[in-house]
């Protein structure tokens, strides 16, 4: 349960980071209110996902979670954004994520053996 906990602090650092990289960054083409507004749904919905992690019970959370900071971290090295700095950081936020998808699975796994057997 240690390791869903570290993907889930990983998942509420990767919230954070998503809303420095709008306060903080610069995007032109795109109206600062939309911008904000859309990096506030997408804060929300990394965080909704680091709670059912937190809790170790969603596995298809932690996959989409990773997922999500695959495709961050990603779009980050197309644009020139990332130093070598942010990348050992996606890099060590991504080593605690899979730790997470780990968790969850292992949870899953004991909870499905240990559950009382139904009978018809």
């Amino acid at each position: 349960m240690r390791l869903a906990k570290g993907g889930a602090i990983a998942g509420i650092v990767f919230a954070a980071l998503v809303l420095f990289d709008v306060i903080f960054g610069s995007f032109p083409a795109v109206l600062p209110g939309i911008r904000l507004a859309g990096a506030g749904l997408e804060a929300v919905f990394i965080l909704l996902l680091s709670w059912r992690i937190w809790t170790g019970r969603n596995f298809v959370s932690a996959i989409v979670l990773m997922a999500l900071l695959v495709l961050a971290t990603l779009t980050g090295v197309r644009d020139g954004v990332f130093g070598v700095a942010w990348l050992a950081a996606y890099f060590g936020l991504g080593l605690m994520m899979l730790n997470a998808i780990r968790a969850c699975l292992r949870h899953d796994t004991y909870s499905r053996e240990t559950a009382p057997a139904r009978t018809a």
